[in-house]
């Protein structure tokens, strides 16, 4: 950012002032961090980063104006061989245009211990490679030589930025423990950066202080007429600037549990966005902005509002398309599936639109916004209200409202509005029922874009994901189980299995279907593949020889097939954020099984019914007799796509006790 304060002409000196030693320093490595085994702390790592430290600094330069100087040293211990991938660091560095950051005074050394004394081994520089991460984004790789076990790898950099915007965020936390983690920075009062810490890790230190500092300003004016003299003239400016230290100690590694959005949502860092600069006799220069600001960035912008009520050339599609329907819901059925029929996504999440919609159909292909825009084009030319909804995607991580900023989005959907009713629209997925949205999508709330003022709306799904089994089967004399099996998938349980149908032939996706177990098909029949608003439908005729197991007179059989959760998905005891499932679900299990001659029932699973607070999640598991019938019933559901840190026990409990329930088994015996 060139000449961000224009008082700064010419030459500049930045005010020295005494600041605190860092806390490491690179090359002190210490006979008894190489001779180290294992991390007393957590005997299971592969590997440590025993010290993490970095500072980022606002200075001025005469030629580009303020920058951003961070500086970074990390050394980590390795463990074991599964520790080794540690030795590779990445550096991203952000560009636009022909403007990028750079890094300079890398440094790279493998420490090991032999024949009773440290070696070193720098990295060479054909150890170090560019590689292009995205549009915005390269990377400088660096792979340490001489790693094995025992070695300490040790990296220490310096990025100059002009993108003040970019101030580097700090992660105290790793998937690895971390013995040491300290951040500092210093901002002057030309800069307000809004500061976010999330995570559960405690800090050790987390100082904030304010200190005198300033600028020599040197100008020439140069006098007139032959022989005249220059004269130089110099000024002092003097600021404050905001000096911050924070640090933690014995971090412990974060090891994600099953049913989050995204580690980045969790892990414990510290967040920055520029808020805003003011210049010395200026008024302030806002850079977050509002959320009525971003509405009005996007409403008014040629690649995504004014794409919704442009084009008026899909009027006459829309009327072709639409011809013969009178009830709206139905032409909104209409449209999404003509354009999930036309359009191929190409896997790409954007929030504009690159290309027209005229080359979009012709291409038949479209990013996100491409076609979620163009689907609401095509309801707008159809009298029906739509609306963009920003969001942001699962793996791109939960909106925070209080941050207005655009950055947090990434992928645009369709609202739809007949009267007081709502539609939630993405034609992305082919296989979805209109109305459904990805589970990517499902993800907080999404900002609904509109002319006449922003709102936020719940992404949540309309649709429960449900799976009915149906088990008709009969014990032989020869010890199996011969019968039929049918099994409904609806919602995102119909979308998976949909998928894995077309992406291979039938026989295929019965032998997948099948897997490991010892099952022989006789007949197949899939069904409603095509029906996306009706549950995939799967019947088998097969027989199954190993469900059971015998002790002399005696005959083993969990009679759950399908299905069964067979260990609890919650390991930790406690655990330190929510659990997200994404969406409500249910798996109900009906089975029925017809004893041979000469078999009596000698012990049956008792009955259960489990609840947890509020309706969030029930289970409900029978197994009964009829004459020579066994007749089981097993009921799963949850619920609610969110549990609580608080909620979390008694969640945990209820898979325990599931889990526990589902093992039993019945217990036949020769009469």
């Amino acid at each position: 950012m060139k000449s961000l304060i224009g008082f700064l002409i010419l030459f500049s000196i930045p005010a020295i002032s005494v600041a605190q030693k860092p806390p490491v320093k690179f090359g002190e490595i210490s006979v008894e961090e190489l001779k180290m085994t294992k991390y007393d702390r957590d005997s299971s790592a592969s590997a440590v980063i025993l010290a993490d430290y970095g500072e980022s600094i606002i200075q001025y330069n005469q030629n580009e104006g303020f920058q951003l100087k961070f500086e970074r040293l990390k050394r980590i211990k390795i463990l074991t061989k599964d520790g080794l991938d540690y030795a590779n660091f990445s550096i991203p560095l952000y560009h636009d245009g022909n403007n990028s950051e750079k890094v300079s005074g890398l440094k790279a050394v493998t420490y090991n211990f032999e024949n009773g004394k440290i070696v070193e081994t720098k990295a060479k520089n054909d150890a170090i490679f560019k590689e292009k991460s995205d549009s915005n984004l390269d990377l400088t790789k660096v792979t340490l030589p001489n790693v094995r076990e025992g070695s300490i790898v040790e990296i220490s950099y310096t990025i100059l930025s002009d993108f003040l915007f970019n101030f580097q965020d700090w992660e105290f936390q790793s998937d690895i423990p971390t013995v040491m983690s300290e951040y500092r920075a210093r901002i002057p009062e030309y800069f307000s950066y809004d500061k976010f810490m999330q995570g559960y890790i405690r800090l050790s230190i987390n100082e904030e202080s304010k200190s005198p500092a300033s600028i020599s300003i040197t100008t020439k004016e140069r006098a007139e007429g032959i022989g005249g003299q220059t004269k130089f003239y110099t000024d002092k400016i003097n600021y404050e600037e905001s000096r911050y230290r924070w640090g933690a100690v014995h971090i412990p590694a974060f090891k994600p549990e099953p049913f989050i959005t995204t580690p980045r949502d969790y892990i414990s860092k510290i967040n920055f966005e520029l808020s805003s600069t003011q210049s010395p006799g200026q008024p302030i220069k806002r850079y977050m902005g509002s959320w009525e600001d971003i509405n009005k960035l996007y409403a008014e912008s040629a690649d995504f509002g004014d794409q919704v009520s442009g084009n008026p050339f899909l009027k006459r599609t829309v009327e072709e398309i639409t011809a013969g329907i009178s009830e709206p819901e139905e032409k909104i059925g209409a449209i999404s599936n003509y354009v999930k029929q036309n359009i191929t996504w190409d896997e790409t999440s954007r929030k504009f639109t690159t290309k027209t919609f005229r080359n979009v159909l012709d291409d038949k292909k479209g990013n996100s916004a491409e076609i979620n825009l163009l689907l609401a084009s095509m309801l707008d030319k159809a009298g029906i209200s739509s609306f963009p909804v920003l969001l942001s995607t699962r793996d791109h991580g939960f909106i925070r409202e209080e941050i207005p900023i655009s950055s947090q989005f990434n992928y645009v959907v369709c609202l739809a509005m007949i009267g007081e009713k709502s539609f939630l629209l993405d034609a992305t997925e082919k296989l979805l029922p209109t109305g459904v949205l990805p589970e990517r999508c499902l993800n907080g709330k999404g900002f609904v874009v509109s002319k006449g003022g922003y709102k936020w709306i719940p992404l949540k799904s309309s649709t429960k994901s449900r799976v009915v089994v149906n088990v008709d089967l009969e014990l032989t004399q020869e010890m199996e189980l011969a019968g039929k099996l049918q099994i409904d998938r609806g919602g995102y349980d119909g979308l998976a299995g949909r998928k894995r149908y077309f992406s291979r032939d039938e026989k295929e996706y019965v032998k997948s279907f099948v897997g490991s177990r010892s099952w022989e098909i006789s007949k197949t029949e899939i069904t409603n593949a095509r029906e996306i608003q009706q549950p995939l439908k799967e019947i088998y005729e097969l027989v199954m020889n190993e469900q059971m197991t015998s002790a002399g007179d005696q005959i083993y059989l969990n009679p759950l097939f399908l299905y069964r959760i067979e260990e609890n998905p919650f390991k930790l005891e406690n655990r330190e954020y929510p659990v997200d499932f994404g969406s409500p679900f249910e798996r109900v299990y009906m089975c029925r099984i017809k004893i041979p001659d000469g078999y009596q029932v000698d012990e049956l699973p008792q009955p259960k019914m489990l609840a947890l607070p509020e309706n969030a999640g029930r289970y409900s598991y029978s197994v009964t007799q009829a004459g020579n019938i066994l007749n089981v019933i097993s009921n799963f559901q949850i619920n609610r796509s969110i549990f609580s840190q608080l909620e979390y026990p008694n969640l945990r409990e209820f898979y325990n006790q599931v889990v526990a329930k589902q093992d039993e088994q019945v217990v036949l015996k020769k009469k």
